[in-house]
């Protein structure tokens, strides 16, 4: 038996992501019961997910969680909170990042890059500077995006430099690229092709 409550995985706050799971799940696990006592196969019972992986197992009859955004993460998940830290989702490391160059940097308190909508989504919240603090960017743009200064930011870009921005929902920014860069430390190790791009039709 398959089942996904994929409202559960972005409430924000462990406690409530947790009650809200647990109480919504109640409908598949009748579901199951339903389905043994008729004597259909059950011996897989898969639902949950990244936001829920620590929740899920409290599902009676579950087994199997299908985590998959852990492998990347993003910005939507970092903003939800975890069962430690209440402000970040950081269960899982950030992998996924767009590499954008600053093409402008003329007007104080903010820079121009070559990462917008075209290269990130308009998807919220942001994306994230990845290694800076005091820094937002906005990708609002369809060609560019904007890089904000707060009133005490780590550094400041000039024409050229490069940054990485943590994407906000990994899985449509995946499907804007023909290919991947796995990365080890500074090295390139592989270029994966995203084999599923251009065939949603």
């Amino acid at each position: 038996m398959l089942c996904y409550d994929a409202a559960a995985q972005h409430v924000v706050g462990f406690q409530t992501r947790k009650a809200q799971t647990l109480e919504r799940m109640v409908q598949a696990t009748d579901t199951l019961d339903l389905m043994q006592r008729s004597g259909l196969n059950t011996e897989i019972f898969s639902g949950g997910g990244t936001g829920t992986y620590n929740i899920d197992h409290e599902t009676k009859g579950m087994t199997d969680v299908q985590v998959g955004s852990y492998v990347f993460m993003d910005a939507q998940y970092i903003s939800i909170g975890g069962e430690e830290d209440i402000e970040v989702y950081s269960d899982f490391a950030t992998s996924l990042t767009v590499m954008a160059t600053v093409l402008n940097d003329q007007y104080e308190g903010r820079a121009t890059s070559d990462a917008g909508a075209k290269a990130c989504t308009i998807n919220q919240p942001w994306p994230i500077v990845k290694g800076e603090s005091d820094i937002t960017y906005r990708s609002g743009s369809d060609e560019f995006g904007t890089i904000i200064y707060g009133d005490d930011p780590s550094r400041n870009y000039k024409v050229g430099d490069k940054l990485e921005v943590i994407v906000s929902h990994c899985d449509p920014v995946v499907n804007l690229y023909d290919q991947m860069y796995a990365i080890r430390g500074d090295k390139v190790e592989a270029v994966w092709p995203i084999s599923a791009r251009g065939m949603s039709a």
